[in-house]
């Protein structure tokens, strides 16, 4: 029988180094598409959600399971993100395909777009489907923060609305409106790129 990530983590805070293992194998994954979605950098990605880990477990003791565990994980997410984002003064800079990407060495070309997988269609639905999703990851980065925050936890991380006010530790009503407000901005934004 799989135990749940909370009896994990509690038994984690008793000394129980493999519960955590299994914390970080469930939910690493996620955590790194969260942060990458924000970033748009891999390597910061990786490192956020590393430090993410080794926040909560050198607060394990003070663990109380009172709400599920991923509203917890990505709390601490959401904190780290916001710690980062002060500590760069700014918003990340935003990233295009073009971006060079793993080695340093100036022979080696690798850019970002040379890591998405390869079209199973025709080059020109697969060039209007590029498009279609640099259009759409602009609108998405173009939103300010906290509606954007909203908008990946629903759709990168498939939360529901009261799951993202626990994690943002916001009421549902103000989850709503945001998204509300982040949905129009995105179909304005996306019916001007539709028209050029």
């Amino acid at each position: 029988m799989e135990l749940s990530d909370s009896k994990l983590m509690l038994a984690c805070a008793q000394g129980d180094s493999e519960a955590f293992q299994l914390l970080v194998e469930r939910h690493q994954h996620k955590i790194i598409n969260f942060f990458y979605r924000l970033s748009w950098n891999r390597d910061l990605a990786e490192d956020c959600c590393q430090e993410v880990f080794c926040r909560i477990y050198r607060n394990r003791q003070q663990y109380q399971a009172t709400a599920k565990f991923t509203t917890y994980l990505y709390r601490v997410a959401r904190n780290l993100w916001i710690d980062h984002c002060r500590k760069m003064g700014r918003r990340p800079r935003e990233v295009s395909l073009q971006t060079p990407i793993g080695s340093t060495d100036k022979s080696e070309n690798t850019q970002l777009a040379d890591t998405l997988p390869a079209p199973e269609t025709t080059p020109q639905t697969a060039f209007s489907r590029s498009e279609i999703q640099n259009s759409v990851r602009e609108a998405i980065d173009s939103l300010p923060e906290p509606q954007r925050l909203v908008v990946l936890l629903a759709e990168s991380q498939g939360m529901n609305y009261q799951e993202i006010s626990e994690v943002l530790e916001i009421p549902v009503g103000t989850v709503k409106s945001r998204m509300h407000t982040a949905v129009g901005r995105l179909r304005d934004k996306l019916s001007r790129v539709e028209r050029t």
